[in-house]
């Protein structure tokens, strides 16, 4: 597995945090509804979101979703992707819950994109942003993850940003 996924602090209140995590999550539901999947907040912890499209012959596909907010993505161009939370693989790292789909908010709006694709990008240019492995969040769960520049982001074949 590439160093990357084995430190500068990010953070503010645990409850604001989590109340404006919360306030993205049904915004991008929103969005997804809008883009005809059915969508909502998943009831377990392992998940974010959970929506399923309807697919010809397919039938319909259930996915699952991670939602992060980055309040400092603009002043800072970067996106914070998480790799760890709590000591453990989290968001984006390969041992982690492994959503099919990572969305990553930046002020009014996200980017969507198959967590599989973010994943290669992190494992094959991330010597090239500085791999840099931060902390993140509060100090108490042990959170960390990797700086991603937004104009890679903004690149990446297979992403969209999405106004929401």
């Amino acid at each position: 597995m590439p160093q990357v996924y084995k430190v500068q602090t990010y953070g503010s209140s645990f409850q604001a945090k989590r109340a404006q995590g919360e306030r993205f999550e049904k915004k991008v539901v929103e969005a997804l509804k809008k883009m005809g999947a059915e969508a909502w907040i998943a009831s377990e912890h392992r998940f974010d979101i959970r929506f399923n499209i309807e697919a010809p012959i397919m039938g319909t596909l259930p996915f699952t979703c991670e939602c992060k907010f980055d309040d400092r993505a603009s002043s800072t161009g970067n996106l914070a992707l998480q790799t760890f939370d709590n000591g453990k693989p989290s968001g984006i790292h390969p041992q982690g819950p492994r959503p099919d789909l990572w969305v990553h908010g930046v002020e009014d709006s996200a980017w969507f994109i198959r967590t599989s694709i973010i994943q290669s990008l992190v494992e094959m240019h991330a010597q090239t942003w500085g791999s840099k492995v931060i902390s993140m969040g509060d100090k108490g769960p042990n959170a960390k993850g990797i700086l991603m520049p937004i104009t890679v982001a903004k690149k990446a074949q297979g992403g969209t940003w999405v106004d929401l």
